[in-house]
């Protein structure tokens, strides 16, 4: 059987679509879907044999080039998104160790500043 391609019947709702994978997808069929609809979808679940019409099979195209350029990206966006929280934490960390010199820096540098110790406090601006 065919891995990936263009599959009729991958999901209920859509004629034929661009299958990714097709043993992770009856994998996901099986384990993810109402016992009474298992092997009916597995069934219907087909590679297509003859020949589409050029316009659709070029949308389908683009359109497997662009979920997989999304893949790519959402996999780095989560790479960084990880590395940020990670950087966010020891940015904090070295806040709570250095405090007492970063706040004694902050009031020689910004002499009479609104800051309550925990954000600028807008009541105290111009008052």
């Amino acid at each position: 059987m065919k891995k990936s391609g263009l599959f009729w019947h991958i999901h209920h709702d859509v004629l034929v679509e661009y299958c990714f994978d097709y043993p992770t997808r009856v994998d996901f069929i099986k384990n993810n879907k109402p016992t009474n609809e298992i092997e009916a979808r597995i069934f219907y679940l087909k590679p297509v044999k003859g020949r589409l019409p050029v316009e659709f099979t070029e949308a389908c195209e683009a359109y497997d080039k662009v979920c997989e350029a999304y893949s790519k990206a959402s996999e780095a966006y989560s790479k960084a998104y990880e590395a940020c929280g990670k950087a966010y934490e020891a940015h904090g960390k070295a806040y709570e160790a250095h405090k007492q010199e970063i706040i004694a820096l902050h009031e020689k540098e910004c002499p009479n500043c609104i800051w309550d110790g925990e954000k600028l406090d807008f009541a105290k601006w111009k008052a």
